[in-house]
């Protein structure tokens, strides 16, 4: 037994790892990594436990529910998985951010391309998942992909002033459900909404001490939406994993479709802009080498995702 978990530990050590490196690059949702790996169901329950264990201490200031009723949500809490995905990322972040970091700004064709393989060939695990392929499912696919690729192609909002606080708490509750769905990056949302810098500088401010009140009043607002659009869309995530799994799996395929946009690999390198925000050209514009390169990265991470597949599968 001990075996066992020693192996599950290390696997979902592993999971954590693969998904922290894919919330380090932009467009790209760690969420993916969980679809490809097999444990997103296990994630949305995991957040929903959290989410109903933020609700009751709510409740409890509210003095709607007892101390006990507290303690046995806080229990329910799947804290081996959860405590182990979250020390993976963390990890990841902590080890790998720059490197990550230093290859998207000097290869940046070369990482989309892995991650617009990864997205793509993924695409199968939700469509095997799709018990029913009818009416329904496809105009939901379809439709999803055309709001995707549309939306992830808007060019950021640029604020004349700092964000108000309605529209900071609006955008902490996008974010947040933008970072739970496969194919999308919370970070990204931030990007098109035009709060990213403003948010990056708060947090910078914030770690350096050098904050003050206005910009700690907007991260509180900003993270009262987070934990507002967290509790609610994951709750609707799960009830809708449960009953409505083709439809689902068809708005998910939809969203990744859609996502491909953003880490589309045949750019122009611009220093000055966000890579997911470079000018794309068609592939006959590149030099031959790079467009064969691309394409043999592409190659690799479809041979990734089967051994994602498989490691997952096994455990």
């Amino acid at each position: 037994m001990k075996n066992i978990l020693k192996k599950f530990s290390l696997v979902t050590l592993f999971q954590g790892f693969v998904m922290g490196i894919a919330e380090i690059i932009p467009g790209v949702s760690g969420s993916t990594m969980a679809l490809i790996m097999g444990i997103y169901d296990d994630f949305i329950f995991l957040l929903d436990q959290i989410s109903q264990f933020i609700k009751y201490i709510l409740k409890f200031i509210l003095r709607r529910v007892s101390v006990v009723e507290v303690k046995k949500s806080f229990l329910a809490i799947n804290f081996k998985f959860g405590i182990v995905l979250g020390l993976g990322m963390v990890l990841t972040l902590a080890v790998l951010s720059n490197v990550i970091t230093f290859l998207l700004e000097g290869y940046t064709q070369y990482v989309f391309a892995f991650f617009f393989g990864l997205v793509l060939v993924s695409i199968k695990i939700p469509w095997k998942q799709m018990s029913k392929k009818g009416l329904r499912e496809f105009p939901i696919l379809f439709i999803t992909f055309v709001l995707a690729f549309i939306i992830l192609g808007l060019k950021p909002v640029e604020l004349d002033q700092s964000p108000t606080l309605p529209y900071l708490f609006l955008s902490g509750a996008l974010a947040i459900c933008a970072m739970v769905l496969p194919g999308v990056s919370g970070s990204f949302i931030f990007l098109i909404l035009g709060v990213y810098p403003f948010v990056i500088s708060q947090l910078k401010s914030l770690t350096r001490l050098e904050i003050n009140a206005d910009g700690l009043l907007s991260l509180i607002v900003l993270g009262f939406g987070i934990v507002f659009g967290f509790s609610v869309f994951v709750r609707f995530l799960k009830v809708a994993y449960k009953k409505y799994t083709s439809q689902l799996m068809a708005f998910l395929i939809g969203l990744m479709l859609g996502s491909l946009r953003v880490v589309y690999p045949f750019i122009e390198y611009d220093p000055n802009l966000s890579p997911s925000l470079m000018q794309k050209v068609l592939p006959w514009e590149r030099d031959a080498f790079e467009v064969l390169l691309i394409v043999v990265i592409v190659l690799i991470a479809v041979v990734v995702v089967y051994l994602l597949e498989r490691v997952s599968s096994k455990n």
